[in-house]
């Protein structure tokens, strides 16, 4: 997953080095050497000077400037890094222009008890204002069939973005425990780019005298470019922090982060601002720590972040969470947990506490994404490198019949967060 740190646009130089003799026998072949070894030689200028573990990168001498550029990468990585890595732009096109084109589906494929071939792709969520939603199809949907042929290992790809298509959708039935085709097929129109604002949904509920409020945030993310001046995620997250106000939501707070894997820091930076309990406003946050070339950066709780939205004045959160809940999204647990009461539910998260930053080159159209710095607390703790374990277990695969819609108060996880506020939660439940 890739971060961008302060927003800040950084520039570089090639630096031209290779210990090698670049001439044999009187002949000058500096052109020829220099062509084939620009590629490495640009990924291993940033990475003496970017990486977090730079120190650890071997000597020159000692590399192989003429491999391909993902080997050679390879070979300047620590031992310790399990998260950097290496693209080709060809094949991440899109993705540089932080853009998504798509039907606006993020999905999960499984097979049937019953068929050792064929799949079923449920739905996890749909993106506002999308091919997918414009189709009425929404979380908990089984798509079964596209174009009149089963969902394969080979074929499902084809949800990511495409053509048009006509889906043949099915619903969980609790009573035969299976997936029932519905009797109308579904026209989903074709891929297009998708603005997906990551501030999903929010609702206020009431529960035992208490008002609770809700918030599904799916990405952190300022907007469709996180260099830009106008942010319009994260003013889209400063409107719903004045509804969750205005709505009398606060104390308690339910934050979904199930789907979450990270990216922006500085929009973390301003949602944990939000949360955080008032008499925290203008204290330290937490680190990022870089190699010892470039130094450490502090994110406070700035006040002046949240000017046009509403500190919530939170004193318990309970998070959401998945396996995919990563880097920012456990950034914000760790870094609340020294302010407030933070109670996990649902999965173990990924175990990302430090950040990669991407660099990338069009004209040897390549993109570099290393470890640049590691994600500490006020308390300098960033001791989360296999997950944060949920104080209450909840896979919401085992729970079919409660895999339904975002703010839906039946809902796996929503629901237990609901019961253990109110009271009613049984522990037989988990």
């Amino acid at each position: 997953m890739n971060h961008t740190i302060k927003n800040r646009i950084v520039r570089w130089a090639v630096v031209l080095m290779l210990p090698i003799c670049l001439s044999s026998c009187g002949v000058d072949r500096w052109a020829g050497y220099a062509a084939e070894t620009r590629t490495d030689r640009w990924i291993d200028s940033l990475m003496r000077e970017r990486y977090y573990w730079y120190d650890e990168i071997p000597h020159f001498n000692d590399l192989n400037y003429f491999q391909a550029p993902a080997t050679f990468f390879k070979s300047l990585l620590s031992a310790d890094d399990k998260i950097s890595s290496i693209d080709s732009l060809v094949s991440v096109s899109r993705s540089v222009d932080d853009t998504e084109y798509s039907y606006g589906l993020r999905y999960a494929v499984t097979t049937p008890l019953y068929n050792d071939t064929a799949c079923f792709a449920r739905i996890a969520y749909v993106a506002h204002d999308s091919p997918a939603e414009s189709a009425g199809l929404q979380r908990g949907d089984w798509i079964m069939e596209m174009d009149g042929e089963p969902i394969t290992q080979k074929n499902y790809a084809r949800l990511n973005g495409g053509a048009g298509m006509t889906l043949t959708v099915g619903s969980y039935d609790l009573e035969t425990d299976s997936v029932i085709a519905r009797d109308t097929p579904v026209q989903l129109g074709a891929a297009r780019i998708i603005d997906d604002n990551p501030v999903y949904y929010n609702k206020v509920y009431e529960r035992a005298g208490k008002r609770i409020g809700y918030l599904v945030y799916n990405r952190f993310r300022s907007g469709t470019d996180d260099n830009a001046t106008d942010r319009p995620y994260d003013r889209a997250l400063l409107e719903a922090s004045k509804a969750l106000a205005g709505d009398g939501a606060g104390d308690e707070f339910v934050l979904d982060l199930r789907y979450n894997e990270g990216t922006d820091l500085t929009s973390a930076e301003l949602l944990c601002t939000l949360l955080v309990p008032a008499d925290a406003l203008g204290k330290v946050m937490g680190y990022a720590r870089y190699n010892d070339r470039i130094g450490t950066t502090t994110f406070n709780f700035d006040p002046t972040l949240i000017a046009g939205g509403e500190n919530l004045h939170v004193h318990t959160l309970y998070v959401l969470t998945t396996t995919r809940t990563a880097a920012a999204s456990e950034m914000l647990i760790n870094c609340l947990k020294p302010y407030m009461t933070v109670v996990l539910i649902g999965q173990k998260t990924a175990g990302k506490n430090m950040v990669t930053e991407s660099y990338a080159s069009r004209e040897l159209m390549i993109r570099i994404n290393p470890v640049v710095c590691r994600l500490e607390n006020s308390e300098n703790n960033a001791d989360y490198t296999t997950g944060f374990t949920p104080d209450y277990l909840v896979d919401e695969n085992n729970y079919a019949a409660n895999y339904l819609p975002f703010g839906d108060e039946q809902e796996a996880l929503l629901g237990t967060a609901l019961s253990i506020i109110d009271g009613t939660y049984n522990t037989g439940d988990e």
